[in-house]
């Protein structure tokens, strides 16, 4: 706790991932170039415990930036993902790989607060974009050390 309220950090991100459809391809069919990525079959090293491995998916993922809050608001993260993925012609496309069995389109939702408590209001408008994805993803974790 911050003086007399709660802080809660706050960041979104929507993932396309598939074993068969490239990260190009999807990068072509939403017209946006993903903020993070990797391909199927690339050598992985755990940062954690070093075990090596090979990805067995691609993924293609935007994120919005991390804020921090005095309130648990995750519209501002996902409204600003709906900037970078909105428009007729990208949700068209995210519908399409939505429905597409050959991939998932999934949205993260991470939420870290000082508070022992979290509550989400999302608007009709919000939930219809994440109608969009396959699954939604909701992590809350304690964190006292926020820095506001």
């Amino acid at each position: 706790m911050k003086g007399d309220y709660y802080l809660f950090k706050i960041s979104c991100e929507v993932g396309v991932t598939s074993s068969e459809i490239s990260v190009e391809e999807i990068t072509e069919k939403l017209g946006v170039s993903p903020h993070r990525f990797f391909r199927k079959g690339e050598e992985v090293c755990s940062k954690h415990s070093g075990t090596k491995g090979v990805r067995g998916y691609n993924l293609w993922a935007v994120s919005s930036s991390e804020r921090i809050f005095k309130y648990e608001n995750v519209r501002p993260a996902i409204k600003e993902l709906r900037k970078i993925l909105g428009g007729k012609k990208r949700e068209r496309a995210l519908l399409e790989l939505k429905n597409d069995k050959r991939c998932d389109v999934s949205m993260f939702i991470r939420v870290e607060t000082d508070d022992a408590v979290i509550g989400m209001d999302l608007l009709e408008d919000e939930i219809a974009f994440l109608n969009l994805m396959n699954w939604v993803h909701i992590t809350c974790l304690p964190n006292q050390e926020i820095d506001g």
